[in-house]
């Protein structure tokens, strides 16, 4: 059984970013996955000290909800990482969670565990879908680097709207195909 663990790094529990994550948790456990989901914005993450610990040891020597999630990171086959663009980029939520990360690659920069199958979401107020591309490209790049290789990104436009994405019936279906796919 695969394992999936989804991070959420929205406000809004129902938000956009929200229904599209929940429709790939939903489409992988079509596929009897094995599922978590964590809202960041729930969570205690403090930022990165940058004491380079977990480069040698491969664990962050700070104590907080960060553990678990780590842990669910190095079990999971799939990880999913969901958030809304704020200023071209992830939330701090979610950046927070990333630059705590860096425990998956070794003191050569090289990947300490498996590699993991990774699936972007991203919401945007912004229509135009190549609006944030160098973002998406950047993100994905960096979190290769740590093992996570992308092999789905699902992109809400216009998502002023909260309900953009529930009303969007070919976004939902891609988002739960994605998880289906795992």
């Amino acid at each position: 059984m695969k394992k999936v663990v989804a991070f959420m790094g929205s406000p809004r529990k129902n938000g956009n970013t929200a229904t599209l994550v929940k429709e790939v948790i939903r489409g992988a456990q079509a596929a009897d996955a094995e599922t978590t989901i964590f809202n960041l914005y729930d969570m205690n993450i403090k930022p990165c000290q940058g004491c380079l610990v977990c480069r040698k040891t491969g664990q962050c020597v700070m104590q907080d909800d960060f553990q678990n999630m780590f842990k669910h990171i190095v079990d999971a086959d799939v990880v999913v990482f969901g958030s809304p663009v704020y200023i071209w980029q992830v939330t701090a939520q979610m950046k927070l969670l990333w630059d705590r990360i860096c425990g998956l690659f070794d003191e050569n920069y090289k990947p300490r565990y498996a590699a993991k199958s990774l699936i972007m979401v991203y919401s945007q107020g912004n229509p135009n879908a190549q609006a944030f591309q160098t973002s998406f490209q950047t993100n994905e790049a960096v979190l290769k680097m740590l093992g996570l290789n992308a092999v789905d990104t699902i992109l809400a436009t216009g998502g002023g709207d909260p309900n953009t994405a529930a009303n969007n019936k070919e976004l939902l279906l891609k988002a739960y195909e994605a998880g289906k796919a795992v």
